[in-house]
């Protein structure tokens, strides 16, 4: 084998080794920065995908409220119908406190709004922050005071 020594070779003559020897580092700073970029842009990736995850669940556990406060507006006003068969509340809508500081809008309209005798309907309307939600039901209200509730269903609004 030829063992050739660079410091023999006349094209690296005027090279000082030393000074090549002390610039090694100087690639450490880009790659540090790079480093340290692709980190920052990982921890802003997971607290953004943090955030709409939680606004989903918020939204979701809104949306739940209004139904239920809705819902709780219904099953009052079933209550009063069946204590009183000619309840109404039309046009004006009485409220009812739900518990978490909601309030259900509600409207009882006897045999006008359907045009059709013996039949009451029921619309409840609720809303949490920014999510709202309407329910609709149906009875039927027999002359003997029997109440049957024919159809229960959200509507849009």
């Amino acid at each position: 084998m030829l063992a050739i020594r660079l410091k023999d070779l006349s094209m690296f003559k005027y090279l000082n080794f030393e000074i090549l020897k002390r610039r090694q580092g100087v690639s450490t700073l880009p790659t540090m920065l790079l480093l340290g970029g692709i980190i920052i842009e990982i921890a802003i990736a997971s607290a953004f995908l943090t955030y709409y995850f939680n606004v989903t669940n918020f939204a979701a556990r809104l949306s739940a409220e209004a139904l239920a406060a809705a819902r709780a507006g219904v099953d009052d006003a079933l209550i009063k119908v069946v204590r009183n068969r000619k309840f109404t509340a039309y046009p004006e809508p009485y409220e009812v406190q739900v518990t978490g500081g909601r309030v259900a809008s509600v409207i009882v309209c006897r045999d006008i709004c359907l045009g059709m005798s013996g039949k009451t309907q029921v619309i409840s309307s609720a809303s949490a922050l920014n999510k709202r939600s309407k329910i609709e039901a149906i009875l039927t209200v027999t002359p003997e005071g029997k109440v049957s509730v024919d159809s229960l269903k959200e509507i849009p609004f």
